[in-house]
């Protein structure tokens, strides 16, 4: 997802798996304007170290998320 100063990328698991690249995007200083990362699997709502993880069926709420969140103050993990 795309807003006007952030790249936010969504990243969909078959499972509770990890997302290794994505953690690697959201680290890497090669990315500035990639501060968090979005999961779509099959577990709760969560947030850990700039990954926000929601179920499948919550999906459809995304396009909100993006318009309310405050992006210039959404977690960076130092690096």
């Amino acid at each position: 997802m795309r807003t006007k100063e952030r790249l936010v990328p969504v990243e969909v698991k078959a499972n509770r798996g990890t997302a290794k690249s994505l953690r690697t995007r959201i680290q890497s200083s090669r990315y500035p304007d990639i501060r968090c990362g979005i999961k779509l699997a099959a577990g709760n709502i969560g947030e850990e170290q700039g990954l926000y993880t929601f179920p499948y069926f919550c999906a459809f709420l995304l396009k909100r998320y993006r318009q309310q969140a405050d992006w210039d103050t959404l977690y960076r993990i130092p690096g």
